[in-house]
């Protein structure tokens, strides 16, 4: 009796070889795709961290412009306003990036 393993047995072994590694590429590939959607989620959320806090700073900017000015309703309404503008500036600039 050898140590050497017979034909058959090396067979079965290079075929189990070949099995594992394409599991191995298979779960690399999946790691690989949550990570790019976990980016993808993380620019979103960016995204819309820009465009609501324009709206808010805007919003309080023009609800002290009311305060101080005496002018009620048309401070907050131009401050929105520019406020909105100011966050879709903000998202286009970090999505030319």
């Amino acid at each position: 009796m050898t140590d050497e393993p017979d034909n058959e047995t090396s067979t079965k072994l290079d075929d189990l070889d070949k099995r594992l590694d394409a599991i191995e590429r298979k779960k690399r590939r999946k790691d690989t795709d949550h990570g790019e959607s976990e980016a993808g989620a993380g620019k979103g959320y960016q995204a819309l961290g820009e465009l609501l806090g324009g709206i808010f700073i805007g919003l309080g900017a023009g609800w002290l412009s009311d305060e101080y000015l005496h002018t009620r309703p048309f401070g907050m309404a131009v401050g929105v306003i520019l406020g909105l503008i100011a966050g879709v500036y903000a998202v286009a600039r970090s999505a030319r990036r």
